[in-house]
């Protein structure tokens, strides 16, 4: 089910994206704004964490969580505790 979310979700993310560069040509920047605040607050609330637990760099964290939300995240949450690595917060 997380593959598919990721197969899924990603190419949506992205495609969300290109629609906001669309919009934001037509001089209409709030959906874009508010896509980027909303992933940025993700990453705030839920991927820096999971970044952290995962070994994966805040960098690297930051930029999927702004590019894919949270098609990134849930994913690698998911598969870490199938894996067995139990939350350290």
């Amino acid at each position: 089910m997380m593959k598919l979310v990721s197969l899924i979700g990603k190419p949506v993310c992205v495609i969300l994206y290109i629609a906001g560069i669309v919009l934001a040509v037509k001089k209409m920047f709030i959906p874009v704004a508010a896509l980027f605040a909303m992933h940025l607050s993700e990453y705030f609330i839920i991927g820096r964490k999971t970044a952290k637990q995962f070994g994966i760099s805040a960098g690297k964290g930051l930029l999927n969580c702004l590019a894919f939300g949270f098609t990134w995240w849930l994913p690698v949450r998911k598969s870490g505790e199938a894996a067995g690595k139990e939350e350290t917060v």
